[in-house]
């Protein structure tokens, strides 16, 4: 009978145990990449002098159609120490199979056809923001959690 009873609150445990697991693996977005793009996110806004939001990559691109809301991709300009100006994009758009939250960095030839970097590749929207004069970033993440960022250029 006492085995029995071992056994029974053995397969409790374990059923227990693959719950949690499976609870702690639901915020695996949260827990594991929000930080990581809070911190690239943060860092790059914060030593930017300028910001504008776009609807899309290719509107970057080609510097045309800014807005204040509903955008996916975002212009940032840096200022490098000889007085010159470095353009970046960050672009949320879908990579192959999967979304993704990219970094281009425009060259003397123009824009790359690859991104340079992605920021995460787990998003599944991002909504770049600017209603309140203060650009908001909305990340979806796989599971529909949702984080929205605050930054502000220099």
């Amino acid at each position: 009978m006492l085995c029995l009873g071992v056994a029974a609150t053995t397969v409790a445990m374990a059923g227990q145990h693959v719950r949690l697991v499976t609870i702690i693996n639901s915020y695996k977005f949260l827990r594991d990449e929000a930080p990581s793009i809070n911190l690239l996110m943060g860092r790059l806004i914060q030593r930017s002098d300028f910001y504008r939001i776009y609807s899309d990559k290719a509107s970057a691109f080609s510097n045309i159609g800014a807005v204040t809301s509903g955008g996916s991709a975002v212009m940032l300009r840096f200022r490098n120490p000889d007085g010159s100006t470095q353009d970046t994009v960050i672009a949320f758009e879908p990579t192959g199979a999967r979304p993704g939250l990219n970094l281009y960095n425009r060259t003397g030839s123009g824009w790359p056809g690859v991104p340079d970097w992605t920021v995460s590749s787990r998003p599944t929207a991002v909504n770049f923001s600017n209603d309140t004069g203060i650009l908001l970033i909305q990340v979806t993440g796989p599971d529909s959690e949702k984080i929205t960022y605050v930054g502000n250029s220099e």
